[in-house]
């Protein structure tokens, strides 16, 4: 009976593994900023040349100096889809969890993160006084 079980838990987790996969299929590839407003201001020209890079679970964000990288999890059940992005220890963000929300638009992914803080975002939007990051990126089809 333990051998059957055994098995079980194997199938079950390739299962969750599959549907993890899949989860992440539409955020792989390279995406360029193209749009950031941080705690109500428009950042864009802070951010140019910014890119993410998303391979399987691992992310890359390319920027200099201030690079970083990490995993990233998403909930796609969840209204809004969250998004967590776990940062490596020595990065910008020192091993922190970012949580997020995300929206796919027009070859454009759309997120709002919390840099600062556990809570989640509710809307897409940064405001002033917050440390809230509205990202845009959009698919580079140059790669």
């Amino acid at each position: 009976m333990l051998h059957g079980t055994f098995a079980t838990l194997v199938v079950l987790a390739a299962a969750v593994a599959a549907d993890s996969d899949d989860e992440l299929k539409p955020f792989q590839g390279v995406w360029r900023i193209a749009e950031a407003n941080l705690a109500g201001r428009d950042h864009l020209d802070d951010f140019q040349g910014m890119k993410l890079i998303i391979c399987g679970k691992n992310y890359v964000i390319d920027f200099g100096d201030n690079s970083d990288k990490g995993t990233i999890t998403v909930d796609p059940t969840k209204t809004p889809q969250h998004i967590d992005l776990t940062t490596r220890a020595d990065g910008p963000f020192k091993g922190r969890t970012l949580p997020g929300i995300y929206e796919f638009r027009d070859n454009r992914i759309i997120l709002c993160l919390n840099s600062e803080k556990p809570e989640r975002p509710t809307k897409f939007e940064a405001p002033e006084k917050t440390p809230l990051m509205l990202l845009i990126f959009r698919r580079d089809t140059k790669q």
